[in-house]
């Protein structure tokens, strides 16, 4: 199933890394638009996918693991092979609002079906790895398809992409179900506890289920809602990391045009690191406590933007660079293990959905933030205040309910 579930991130991802050069040369290019028009759509998108991450997370643990990802592989499909036909911006705003829809199904979908695994933080690892592997494939083999054979069949090509991913999806098998807590007990039976909610054994487990037991069943009511306490805390250690990502992906380009460089090869290197980190130091991060990976995730992060400011050259930038790309490979496998160790599997799909809505509100509000301060007060500040919000956000992590000893795996 592991390897079932890597092909279906790493097909969905590729999909939507497609897009990255496809969507800013169909707006300016097809549709005649600015590059004001080019953010409305990234946004449109974005907003929807936060919308979107309750809907994903109610369906992932009621429904299944593999309904959710595969209606959002599906969607996917539909509205990247709907937007050669589309003839206006209306029309293609509704398509990316759509796809942002399907992205959210897709992510916690895939992502709470790794949670599953009898070792979630290795699982959860191996899926990230999937997700930047596709996303950063997807850039170059647009290229080379569209030079093939022009910018309406990287649409088609995502589309097919997607589509593959949606027939992979339907064979998942092994997902929790979600619409009972202690069916997943039942089926494994390795957790005597849980199973006893379902038998009536175990009158405060079973309070859980039917509101015996207030407090617990406060939890389930926060987790039917979609929004799940157990993700909050490592939904806003993951809101800092992004504000890192966001600076250094907007304002790098920038950065060393002003240093008399290109930022290509300094890209290049962000790719290598993060995969080589994830990938390289896989066992090692399924034994280590997950609060720990997280922290180090964060200031490594803050460490990186530093150094832009502190070491204002080309080479420079390329050792910040590497040391922000440990940052970011370490943050997200640590934060949604935090998020799903200890929770119930029928709803780890809302904590999932909770933490990883926190990627869109960070990616929104650090462009917003952090270039009114670069453009009031130059890259270096943007980079010094991303620095301070990664840095000062493992302060955060003490407040997660878990205990210290908690691990990855």
């Amino acid at each position: 199933m592991t390897r079932l579930l890597l092909f279906c991130a790493g097909g969905c991802f590729l999909s939507l890394g497609l897009l990255i050069p496809a969507i800013p040369a169909h707006v300016t290019g097809v549709l005649g638009q600015g590059p004001a028009a080019v953010g409305g759509c990234l946004a449109v998108t974005a907003v929807c996918a936060v919308l979107a991450r309750p809907l994903a997370g109610r369906l992932a643990d009621r429904r299944s693991r593999r309904f959710a990802a595969a209606t959002g592989a599906a969607l996917l499909a539909l509205t990247s092979g709907a937007v050669p036909w589309t003839d206006g911006m209306p029309s293609f705003l509704a398509c990316r609002a759509v796809a942002g829809v399907g992205e959210a199904l897709t992510y916690v979908g895939l992502a709470a079906a790794a949670s599953d695994h009898d070792r979630p933080g290795a699982a959860l690892n191996g899926f990230s790895v999937a997700v930047n592997a596709g996303l950063l494939a997807g850039a170059p083999i647009a290229a080379a398809v569209a030079a093939l054979a022009g910018p309406r069949a990287v649409w088609a090509a995502s589309a097919a992409v997607a589509a593959f991913a949606f027939a992979a999806c339907l064979f998942l098998t092994g997902e929790r179900d979600g619409r009972d807590g202690a069916a997943a007990g039942e089926r494994d039976g390795r957790d005597g506890a849980v199973a006893g909610e379902r038998d009536g054994r175990d009158g405060a487990v079973a309070g859980e289920r039917d509101g015996g037991d207030g407090a617990v069943a406060g939890e389930v009511r926060r987790s039917g809602a979609g929004v799940h306490r157990a993700g909050l805390v490592p939904g806003l250690a993951y809101w800092a990391s992004v504000w890192g990502y966001t600076a250094f992906s907007a304002f790098l380009p920038l950065h060393l045009a002003a240093l008399g460089g290109g930022s290509g090869p300094h890209f290049l290197v962000y790719g290598c690191v993060l995969l080589a980190v994830r990938v390289g130091g896989h066992r090692a991060l399924a034994r280590a406590p997950a609060r720990g990976t997280a922290t180090a995730a964060l200031l490594l992060t803050a460490a990186g933007l530093v150094m832009f400011v502190a070491w204002p050259t080309v080479g420079g930038a390329l050792c910040a660079t590497a040391v922000l790309a440990a940052g970011q490979a370490l943050g997200l496998p640590a934060f949604l293990t935090m998020a799903v160790t200890g929770v119930p599997a029928g709803q780890r799909g809302s904590a999932v959905a909770t933490t990883t809505a926190f990627f869109d509100l960070g990616f929104l509000s650090a462009a917003l933030a952090l270039g009114a301060v670069a453009q009031a007060h130059g890259l270096s500040q943007g980079f010094a205040v991303a620095a301070c919000v990664a840095g000062l956000a493992p302060l955060l992590l003490s407040l997660h309910p878990g205990t210290p000893q908690r691990r990855t795996s």
